[in-house]
């Protein structure tokens, strides 16, 4: 089960139940929403999360499930332990104690299932939420409030044998991770909160010719950013991101948009939630 890019057809993901998610202050999204005195609606987000797996099964994507663990509230954000390659999943580190052992229940459902892992980050720290691939052979790597240099040298330093280029970009620590603020959709299409990223960033992705939709600050703040391509003109999105499933329609994009008022309380929408476990080769 291999990921050779982040925009071939979406074959097979990594699901946890929200069974006892709750909010975790590891990210400014989250502690604004504790300081307001706001909860977890487990009933709704318990639906919300049913809706997302729908949503995936009518895109024919087989879902793998990891069993939920009471001590590990931000467990069903299965995006953040590591990151796929062409050679098998890449461990990470978690920079907050409140993440510590989610990656366990990942490798506890890869040894189950058989799936070779490439190797484990060791230093730093390494989220799979600050992970993206250009293209097949370039991941970039976000490093702001949770992937360090560290971190990311550690994978670059496992990576290059396999023929993957790490390219760390750097930016303010309140956008959290590079999903957050960054986005590919098509193969020459992506997302991009421009305040946050840096300059020569934006040079390049305008010098590899992507078309670029283009989002605020703000929208950050409500997760916009943060969907899934899956591949075949399809995104998966989510309801209260009206603007861009607006905008992806009017691409010829079709937009997914199970609700999702729940998981975006913790800085996390659909991206978050699932590790892609497999997509077709361009």
């Amino acid at each position: 089960m291999t990921v050779y890019n982040s925009t071939g057809v979406l074959k097979k993901v990594l699901l946890c139940p929200p069974t006892y998610y709750e909010l975790v202050p590891v990210n400014e999204v989250a502690m604004r929403h504790i300081d307001a005195g706001d909860k977890v609606d487990h009933e709704v987000v318990g639906k919300e999360h049913a809706e997302m797996a729908d949503a995936l099964r009518s895109a024919s994507v087989e879902i793998l499930w990891e069993d939920p663990h009471p001590e590990h509230p931000a467990q069903v954000f299965t995006r953040d332990f590591g990151t796929n390659t062409k050679v098998g999943p890449l461990i990470g580190k978690f920079r907050y104690p409140q993440r510590f052992g989610d990656e366990d229940f990942a490798i506890e459902v890869f040894e189950c299932e058989g799936i070779p892992m490439v190797g484990r980050v060791t230093v730093g720290a390494f989220e799979g939420g600050d992970c993206y691939y250009l293209d097949d052979e370039t991941l970039v790597v976000g490093i702001g409030n949770r992937s360090t240099p560290a971190g990311v040298e550690k994978a670059r330093e496992i990576l290059a044998p396999h023929g993957i280029n790490v390219l760390g970009v750097e930016f303010l620590a309140k956008w959290n991770h590079l999903d957050c603020i960054f986005a590919i959709l098509d193969e020459r299409l992506c997302l991009t909160v421009t305040e946050a990223l840096p300059d020569n960033f934006m040079k390049m992705l305008r010098d590899k010719k992507f078309e670029i939709i283009e989002m605020t600050g703000d929208d950050s703040m409500r997760m916009y950013p943060n969907v899934v391509t899956l591949g075949g003109g399809r995104v998966l999105s989510f309801q209260q991101n009206v603007v861009l499933n607006r905008k992806l329609r009017s691409l010829g994009i079709e937009a997914l948009d199970p609700s999702m008022s729940q998981s975006v309380k913790n800085g996390g929408g659909p991206h978050c939630l699932t590790f892609e476990l497999e997509r077709e080769t361009k």
